[in-house]
Parts: C-alpha cells; sequence; structure tokens
C-alpha cells in the first residue's frame, strides 16, 4: 500500500480517535466533552478541537515514521501496525469496552509500543541535539505563510471587540481604553494560537486536506459577523444563539425564523449561507494568492502570541484593584474568549436549592364556578410598559385609568412568548415548562391540564389568533392535538384567509371574524384567547391606520452601532405598531358595548413580555431579565357587578389563573399555585421571572420585590429547565447594586427582602459554603 494512503488512513483513522470521547459521552472525573443536551454551538467547537488533536498526534506519528531511511526504517510495517492497533482500539471504544481513561490508557499504550519499537526494533533515530537545532532553525528561517489572511482576520476580530465596548456605555473612557489594549492584546494571541494551530494541521496532514482545513478556517470571519450581529440584536453570542437553538431548533429553523419574525424558507437560508461560505473561501483563496511571496519566520509569531496572551493578563491584575466587580464581570459577559487566567470571582454567593412543583391542576379535574361571565384574553405581543401612555395607546391607557383594576408594576413570568404563555395560563414558574412539554408529547399533547379543567367545569374554549402556533411546540403543548379542551383553534395557518398576508392584514380578518361569532353566541360560559402581533419586530401597522408618529425608522433592519436618533426612530417604529394594536383594542371593546356584552365579561389585555431598545446594548426581547423586557401590563376589566377590584402595588402574571378562579370558584380552598389571588391578598409579594434567554448575563431568574432585584444564574440554564444550585450574581435595591461583606450577608438580606419567596418557589434553598 502506498505510503500516501496508509498516511491519509492514519490521519482521517486519527481524527475519527478524537471525536469518539464526545460521541461516546466519556467523562474524566467531572469533565466530559459532552455537555449535555442543548450545547449545540460549544459541541460544535468541541467536535472541531478533538478532530484536529486526534488527527495531529497520529497524523505526527505517521510522518515521523516515514522520515530518513523509509525501507529500512520498516516504515510501512509499522504504519500498518499503527492502524491495526487503532481500528482495535475504535470499535473497542464504541462497544463501550474501553471508555474514559482506559480509552486514552490504550492509545498511548499503541503510541508507545510504535515509537519505542519503531526506535529499538527498526533503528528509526530518535531526536538528536542536531536536530533539535535543526528545529530551532526551521523556527527562526523566513517561510512563506498566507499574511493578507492573518492580518485581516486580526483587524476584524478588533473591530468586533471595538465595536462592542464602544456600545458599553455604562463603562468609563479610561475602563474603554484599558480593555480596547487588552483585548488587542487577546486577538493577537488568538491569531498567532490560530496560525499554529493551522500550522501543525497542514504539516501533519495528507496534502489533499488542505484546501478543506482553510474551508474551515474560511468560515471565522463569518462567525465573528454573526457575533456582531448577535451581540447588536439579542445581545448573546453567537455560540450561546446555537446553543440556545439545539438541534431541535436547528431541524425546525423555519419555525424559530417564524418566531423571530424574519420570513425566510430553509432552502432561502442555505442558499445565503452557501453564497457566503463560497465567498468567504474564496476570500481566503485570494489572500493566500496575494501572500505567495509574504514571509515571517514562526519564532516571531511566537512571540507575537506570548506577547498577546501576556499584556492581555497584565492588564486584567492591575485593572482588578480598580474595576469595579460589576464593571468587570460585564467584560466578561460581553467577551465569550478570555485568555487571562486573572478572572473576577464568579457570583456572590451560591445556593442548593430545589424548585417547587406547582401541582394544582388535572385533566379530569374540576370546579364548581358560581359565576360563568365570558372571559376574553387578549396577548398583546411585546407590549412594554412605558408604552402605556395617553400619546401611544389612548383607549388602554385610559382602560387602565377608569376600568381595570388598579394595578402599579407588572411582571411577566419570562422574557420570551413561549415560556410567558406557559407560566401565564398555569401558574407555574416558567422552568416547568420543559418537563410539562415532555409529559405532553408522550401523551400525544392532549393541550393543557387548566384548559381541560375549564373545560369540565362548563366553559367552551376557544383561540382566535393571527400568529402561528407551531413556534417550540406553542400549539400542540398549550392547546392540544386531537384530544384538545378547544372547540375553535384559529391561527394562521395554509388553508386559512390569513395565511400569507402581514399581520395587521391578518388581524383584521381574524377580529372581524371574531366579533361576527361573539354577535351570534349566547353570553356567558366562554373563555377566548386571542393576540394582537403587530408590535412583534419587524413592528407594522395597518395601510390605512393614522399612525402617531409619522417620523420612524424605514430600513427593515437595525444598525448594530445606532445612533441616538436612530434608536429614538425605531422606538417611534414600535409605538405606531403599539397604537394599532390599542386601535383592535379598542374596535374589539366598543363591538362588546354595542352587543351589551361587555358590562358582565371579563376582559383582559396584557403582553407577553416587554421590548429593548439599546436600554442595556440590545434590541427586542430574550436577551435579558431587565425591566424592559419583563415589566408589561395586566389590565383585567371584572364584570361591572363587582367593581374594578382591590389596589395592588405590584402583580405578575402569574397572578392571572388564581385572580380569575377565585372570582369564579364557589369553593373558597387555597390553591397550589405560584400565583396570588388579585383580588384577596393585595399586599407586597415577591415575583419571579424566569427564562432560558438571559443573553451575555446568562441570568435564568429574577426575584423582585418593592423596589428590589436579585439576579440569579446556573450550569446549563439555557435548556429551561431548573437546576439543584444557582448562583446569585446580582443584587440590586431602589438606589442601585447592594453591595455586602460575605455569602452569609447575602443570604440574609434575601429573606430580608424577599420573605415569601422561599415558600412559595421553592422547597429547598439553602446557602452553599463549599463553592
Amino acid at each position: 500500500m502506498p505510503y500516501t494512503i496508509l498516511h491519509s488512513l492514519l490521519w482521517l483513522s486519527g481524527l475519527l480517535f478524537g471525536i469518539v470521547p464526545f460521541f461516546m459521552h466519556h467523562s474524566y472525573g467531572e469533565a466530559s466533552p459532552y455537555l449535555g443536551e442543548d450545547n449545540f454551538g460549544s459541541h460544535i467547537l468541541i467536535v472541531l478541537i478533538l478532530a484536529a488533536i486526534g488527527s495531529t498526534i497520529w497524523g505526527a506519528l505517521s510522518r515521523w515514521l516515514s522520515s530518513g531511511d523509509f525501507i529500512q526504517h520498516k516504515a510501512k510495517s509499522w504504519m500498518l501496525f499503527t492502524l491495526i492497533g487503532l481500528w482495535t482500539i475504535l470499535p473497542l471504544a464504541f462497544f463501550n469496552i474501553l471508555n474514559d481513561w482506559s480509552y486514552l490508557a490504550a492509545a498511548s499504550a499503541l503510541f508507545t509500543i510504535v515509537a519505542v519499537g519503531a526506535s529499538r526494533i527498526s533503528h528509526h533515530p530518535t531526536p538528536t541535539r542536531e536536530e533539535l537545532r535543526k528545529v530551532w532553525l526551521w523556527l527562526t528561517k523566513p517561510q512563506s505563510w498566507n499574511g493578507p489572511f492573518f492580518i485581516a482576520l486580526f483587524a476584524l476580530l478588533v473591530w468586533h471587540n471595538v465595536t462592542l465596548i464602544n456600545a458599553m456605555h455604562e463603562l468609563a473612557a479610561v475602563h474603554k481604553f484599558s480593555l480596547i489594549l487588552s483585548r488587542m492584546c487577546t486577538q493577537l494571541a488568538l491569531t498567532g494560537a490560530l496560525y499554529f494551530l493551522i500550522l501543525l494541521s497542514i504539516e501533519n496532514g495528507p496534502r489533499w486536506s488542505r484546501p478543506f482545513i482553510w474551508a474551515i478556517i474560511s468560515v471565522a470571519p463569518i462567525f465573528i459577523l454573526l457575533d456582531l450581529m448577535m451581540h447588536s440584536f439579542w445581545n448573546q453570542t453567537f455560540l450561546s444563539f446555537l446553543n440556545n437553538l439545539g438541534t431541535d431548533g436547528l431541524v425546525n429553523f423555519d419555525r424559530e425564523l417564524r418566531g423571530g419574525g424574519v420570513d425566510l424558507t430553509i432552502l432561502g437560508v442555505l442558499g445565503i449561507a452557501s453564497t457566503v461560505i463560497l465567498l468567504s473561501c474564496g476570500i481566503t483563496l485570494l489572500c493566500s494568492k496575494l501572500g505567495k511571496k509574504w514571509e515571517c519566520a514562526p519564532v516571531w509569531i511566537s512571540l507575537i502570541t506570548i506577547l498577546g496572551f501576556t499584556g492581555a493578563t497584565i492588564e486584567q491584575a492591575i485593572g482588578m484593584n480598580w474595576k469595579s466587580r460589576r464593571h468587570w464581570m460585564q467584560e466578561y459577559q460581553e467577551f465569550g474568549l478570555q485568555l487571562s487566567p486573572v478572572r473576577p470571582v464568579h457570583g456572590i454567593a451560591h445556593f442548593d436549592v430545589a424548585f417547587r412543583e406547582h401541582h394544582w391542576q388535572s385533566q379530569h379535574q374540576s370546579f364548581n364556578f358560581k359565576h360563568n361571565p365570558d372571559i376574553y384574553l387578549v396577548f398583546i405581543e411585546s407590549l412594554r410598559q412605558d408604552a402605556l401612555t395617553p400619546e401611544i395607546t389612548p383607549f388602554l391607557y385610559q382602560f387602565a385609568q377608569t376600568e381595570s383594576q388598579p394595578i402599579g408594576r407588572t411582571w411577566t413570568s419570562s422574557n420570551g412568548t413561549h415560556l410567558s404563555w406557559f407560566s401565564t395560563f398555569t401558574s407555574r414558574v416558567a422552568t416547568a415548562r420543559e418537563h410539562s412539554r415532555d409529559v405532553a408529547r408522550a401523551n400525544n399533547w392532549p393541550g393543557l391540564d387548566v384548559f381541560h379543567l375549564f373545560k369540565n367545569s362548563g366553559y367552551d374554549l376557544q383561540i382566535h389568533t393571527a400568529k402561528n402556533l407551531e413556534f417550540r411546540d406553542m400549539g400542540c403543548h398549550f392547546i392540544g392535538n386531537e384530544n384538545s379542551p378547544f372547540s375553535v383553534v384559529r391561527e394562521c395557518i395554509e388553508g386559512d384567509a390569513t395565511y400569507g398576508l402581514s399581520y395587521p392584514e391578518r388581524e383584521v380578518i381574524v377580529f372581524d371574524d371574531l366579533k361576527q361569532q361573539i354577535n351570534t353566541q349566547a353570553a356567558g360560559g366562554h373563555f377566548i384567547i386571542s393576540t394582537i402581533d403587530s408590535p412583534h419586530y419587524k413592528y407594522s401597522w395597518h395601510k390605512d391606520f393614522d399612525i402617531p408618529f409619522p417620523d420612524y425608522y424605514p430600513h427593515a433592519f437595525f444598525p448594530s452601532s445606532p445612533s441616538l436618533e436612530d434608536t429614538r426612530l425605531i422606538k417611534n417604529q414600535y409605538f405606531n405598531a403599539i397604537a394599532w394594536g390599542d386601535h383592535l383594542a379598542k374596535d374589539f371593546c366598543q363591538n362588546l358595548k354595542d352587543i351589551g356584552k361587555y358590562d358582565d365579561s371579563i376582559v383582559i389585555f396584557m403582553g407577553d413580555h416587554g421590548e429593548e431598545f439599546q436600554d442595556h446594548g440590545g434590541w427586542l426581547h430574550v436577551s435579558s431579565l431587565e425591566n424592559e423586557q419583563v415589566q408589561s401590563p395586566m389590565l383585567i376589566k371584572w364584570p361591572k357587578s363587582m367593581g374594578r377590584g382591590p389596589e395592588v402595588a405590584e402583580a405578575s402574571h402569574l397572578d392571572l389563573m388564581p385572580s380569575l378562579l377565585d372570582y369564579l370558584r364557589a369553593e373558597n380552598t387555597q390553591l397550589d399555585t405560584a400565583g396570588i389571588s388579585l383580588l384577596k391578598n393585595s399586599g407586597p409579594r415577591t415575583n419571579i421571572s424566569t427564562t432560558a434567554q438571559g443573553g451575555l448575563t446568562k441570568e435564568a431568574m429574577l426575584l423582585t420585590r418593592e423596589g428590589f432585584k436579585a439576579y440569579f444564574t446556573w450550569p446549563q440554564y439555557y435548556n429551561g429547565r431548573p437546576s439543584s444550585s444557582v448562583t446569585l450574581t446580582r443584587f440590586v435595591g431602589p438606589e442601585g447594586d447592594i453591595l455586602l461583606d460575605s455569602p452569609e450577608d447575602y443570604a440574609n438580606a434575601l429573606q430580608q427582602f424577599f420573605p415569601d419567596a422561599f415558600s412559595r418557589f421553592f422547597t429547598k434553598f439553602e446557602l452553599n459554603t463549599n463553592e
């Protein structure tokens, strides 16, 4: 067998050897290359790194065996022996006979036997002092390199970092300058390390592998630009986006795009991606042509790499003495890759916890209702608290002032629609949603128990929406499939009159049809859910609607570095869409008044979450638990016979279902809900918001009460499931950050300022002093 084929087989076998620990879920103490579900992006990087390590190790051994006198040293025999040895180890690993340390031990033994055997038996020369001197000469000898590519990559990385730093408005100018120096050093080291990684891969790989290696590296600039876009729009890294997306999201990527307001098909995305990748590969090839005569000694690149690493470390070591902890943490949240070993302490207190399950509902359960008014629940997409003004939403503002229950600040249960709806309907913390979906999937999607409860208690359930409910299985999970408790399910699907139209056009049709249906059905006993979706990005309104803000942002996509004027115009565009929603709400209520059904009905208008406009460095939602994303109005008009209801200073969307059931039920027993009835308890209460999409902050849980806020995170929070341990990342009061001396002090402060939280939301919440 020719040497080139043997070398290629060994290189490919080494590549396979490298990725086996990932796919077989090997673990080494507490470390494992497989990080668990919902780490799609991290797993891509891990597989590429493991493949590079494995192919380099066994490719280098193959190169060494073939060096010198190929025949005299029996290189082919030793290469065949190595290949046979590897293909003895690999099947044993696939059948889990060799795993974890035994897998590495077997491979190490094979490597040692081949290296020692080739040296002792076949007298293959071992490295001598003279050969080591040749290595030094190789390091100091100028060599051709793709200089234009690496210089352009470094410039792109620096531009990416400087753009992000300029958008960090909370940092002082001196902090930004220091951070720019640190990031330049970091990118010098990173670019130098990438150079040597490519060099080793090319030197030890077969010749035919070089175009593939360069093709993979050519994708790096694309990832850098995508990362900047993700920072700018969703305040998260591209890696976090891929982790949140997961394999299920990748398979159903068209649903994810539609859920995010992007009208692209899978074929369209693949076409754009293929074009961009081919273009990037072409640019890399052009750089290599331009750099054919460029020469540089590897030793200089080594020195630059060391200099970059040292500079970044020195900046961080000095900065730890004068940077505030919050701003220092902001650096590490903003940039996913940090080379310096000097880092801020992660978290200010650690707790062992058990989230409480609120099992208050069952499919087979029913209540004895003393009232059965019609209930109309209308979700207004992305409704910020500060959008409720006489100028933007004159009807809803007046509705809140004179007709709905007087509620002050209202907190959503999450910053994303699917989580917010789940908690609103079930009065369960949003971390329970993934398990609920698992159970629903296993039972062929029966619909939420709470809706079966309403049906069993005599209510007719309907949903009329201009949106498509396939995003994150919202339709089948909440509404159900064949055995759905809903008598009417209307959504924007193929075959419906709304299909293919814009949101405002759909809403006109849906609400006109809904009003006609309400006009013909008997009063009482109907629970109807509808939505106003035009305020979702891309913020639209009907062409015949007179907008309150004629000066708005005219472009489809937002700028990555917006000016204050850009932000004002974009907010105006959003406010115009909210104003259109206000118009629909007014028209809907007027119809109820015209047919005499308004006074006796419960009418609810509420947001699913808020919306950010560079308030904390990002756009839209699903990127943080800051006020702009999790404060959203909940306007509840009770039947006229009971009045407006008691005044409540602060409430949660978790409180809606307990409040409805408190009004409807004849029983006076307490339900095990996460929320509290707004009709009985108007005193202070702790509100909880959780998310699987915390953006750069990685904060997954927020507790709020009377101006105090506690933010928490935990490992793999982005899978949407509860954790057995949480880390307190920030503790904020009405005057700003609260800085205490010890974790014990923070634990005591949590008990003081959130006294009801730990019995309502947890069965265990204990300080972990071992962290």
